[in-house]
């Protein structure tokens, strides 16, 4: 985090110049990187003339761009900052020469300090602890998430490091914190050591280190220990005042807290066979501790996925995940997991909007520092049309989580339903980066490079897409999609015809007729789609895919239509 005096004032702004983030008050303005990079040019030269080759160089220092990629970004950061309070421009065009900045800058309020807490690493060899190690760090998590002052990055952040450590200070830096928790532990016997090591980046906080030892049924008096000790050791910027949440009230039974972990672990994994092995181990602790509400949440996100990727019939997957979603918050009544869940079953069975927007904006209530329930009301506002709130929402989840496959994806989607296609590739090819072994991003990227005329590309990277989905219908859906919009039609009737054999979502199969051109075929499926309830067809009244029929009278009659 930038110091004090790196921080700067623009009007109501403040900006993060090293960041490249911009508040207003307290919330985050959404900026495309290349805005942010060019807004943070014009901020270091305090007024001064900034020539177009200097920002060309500095904006795209790996890319030959033209005079046209600057004016556009140029043109959405006016339209992101809006006027002046004289009602001027915050960005000056000198004619023929650049750009300038357009206000006078003044000093910014401290930004919150910010923190990074890493999976704590077994010292043994070996996957059998690793449940435990990421425990902790998501027990710390939620303790210091609601201190005041305090930007505690979630557990999607850092959850990659359980499988592949890194050394502090270059996760720190990737994160953008002022500091970063690293820790080991060690099981012997019926007993776990802990040891705790705080490793600031500047020069306002003190390095820590301490150890800690309990038996292994004590486990939660020992993250109450670890979570004192790191607030004091942060009180120099956070104030006397300050303290961790309290734990829960129900302390879960020993065996069902290591199940729940466990289950934690390979839900964050996102292959299909972790997923099962979550599954499975959720239903353990949910029976080994009936009390325990942190396992029924898990099982309810389980049953809207498996509902969504029709591995279970809908109405069952969206009864279940209800059911555990309320079990979750009789028992957790603050929690902000279910209620993400509820606005899902809301969505997608009732196709209540008013009802879903409602749970998903009491998951932000609850959890204000978290990262999902933003950056799913996010997608809720984009499929309603509400593209430029929905970028507001997915931003600031970004700022929360820079790192999460998901929230980077949800933002490329953002952009490509604001016909942004440069910051769709850019962000789709960062969730690539974050990790190629996910098909996530290779699934983001394929659609943002068809949209950019790069039909072979993107035909490539929906088949690598596939190959890391493990061939699910949906994903091969979306690559015979493409190869019909690449030109590739027989290819796209082939797969077309094998998906149909085997029987799969009349509304991915419209998707591939539209681009075939087969109008009233793809038309007939969207109605079998919604008549049905699909959950793909709350996607009708957005989906770039359906741009094909986007003219077409009975498309505006399907977006939301109810359920006969």
């Amino acid at each position: 985090m930038a110091s004090e005096s790196q921080l700067v004032r623009l009007g109501p702004y403040h900006l993060d110049p090293e960041k490249r983030v911009l508040w207003r008050g307290d919330d985050l303005v959404a900026l495309t990187p290349k805005a942010a990079a060019l807004l943070a040019a014009l901020v270091e030269a305090r007024g001064d003339l900034v020539t177009k080759q200097e920002l060309l160089a500095r904006v795209w220092p790996d890319a030959v761009v033209g005079e046209a990629n600057l004016t556009v970004t140029v043109s959405g950061l006016r339209r992101a900052l809006g006027p002046t309070e004289e009602g001027g421009s915050y960005v000056v065009t000198v004619p023929r020469r650049g750009y300038r900045l357009g206000v006078s800058l003044g000093t910014a309020p401290p930004a919150p300090l910010a923190l990074a807490v890493l999976p704590f690493r077994p010292l043994h060899a070996g996957e059998s602890d690793r449940h435990i190690g990421l425990g902790m760090a998501d027990a710390l998590i939620a303790r210091l998430t609601r201190l005041q002052g305090l930007t505690v990055r979630p557990l999607g952040s850092v959850r990659k490091y359980a499988d592949d450590p890194a050394e502090p200070g270059e996760v720190g830096r990737l994160l953008g914190v002022d500091a970063v928790l690293e820790g080991s532990l060690q099981r012997s016997g019926s007993r776990v050591r802990v040891s705790a090591h705080l490793v600031p980046l500047g020069s306002s906080l003190a390095a820590w280190a301490e150890s800690f030892e309990e038996e292994m049924s004590g486990l939660f008096e020992l993250q109450d220990a670890v979570a004192e000790r790191l607030v004091a050791a942060l009180r120099p910027r956070l104030g006397a005042g300050a303290r961790p949440s309290p734990r829960p009230a129900h302390t879960p039974l020993p065996d069902a807290y290591e199940s729940y972990l466990r289950g934690r672990y390979f839900w964050g994994r996102l292959g299909a066979e972790d997923l099962e092995r979550a599954f499975s181990y959720f239903q353990r602790a949910a029976e080994q501790d009936p009390g325990f509400g942190l396992p029924h949440t898990g099982l309810a996100e389980a049953y809207v996925i498996l509902g969504f990727s029709g591995l279970l019939p809908p109405e069952r997957a969206w009864s279940l995940a209800e059911s555990e979603a309320q079990r979750a918050l009789e028992l957790e009544p603050a929690a902000a997991e279910p209620h993400i869940a509820l606005g899902f079953v809301a969505l997608l069975q009732d196709r209540d909007r008013a009802a879903a927007r409602a749970h998903l904006e009491q998951a932000v209530a609850a959890s204000p520092g978290a990262s999902a329930p933003r950056q799913w009301l996010a997608l809720l506002l984009a499929l309603e049309g509400k593209v430029d709130a929905a970028g507001s929402e997915i931003d600031r989840a970004r700022e929360l989580d820079p790192l999460s496959p998901i929230a980077n994806t949800l933002a490329a989607f953002q952009r490509a339903l604001a016909r942004r296609n440069d910051d769709e590739l850019e962000l789709a090819r960062r969730v690539v980066e974050l990790d190629p072994r996910l098909f996530l991003g290779h699934w983001s990227l394929g659609l943002a490079q068809l949209r950019a005329g790069d039909l072979d590309e993107a035909v490539a990277s929906h088949r690598r897409a596939a190959e890391l989905g493990m061939n699910a219908p949906f994903l091969r859906a979306v690559l015979a999609w493409t190869l019909a919009a690449a030109g590739r039609g027989d290819e796209a009737r082939r797969a077309l015809d094998q998906l149909v054999e085997e029987g799969f979502s009349p509304y991915q199969r419209a998707t591939i007729l539209a681009a075939l051109g087969r109008t009233d075929e793809a038309l007939a499926a969207l109605r079998a789609a919604c008549e049905s309830g699909d959950p793909w067809a709350i996607l009708v009244g957005v989906d770039p895919m359906l741009d094909p029929l986007r003219s077409h009278p009975e498309l505006g009659r399907l977006a939301w239509s109810p359920r006969r």
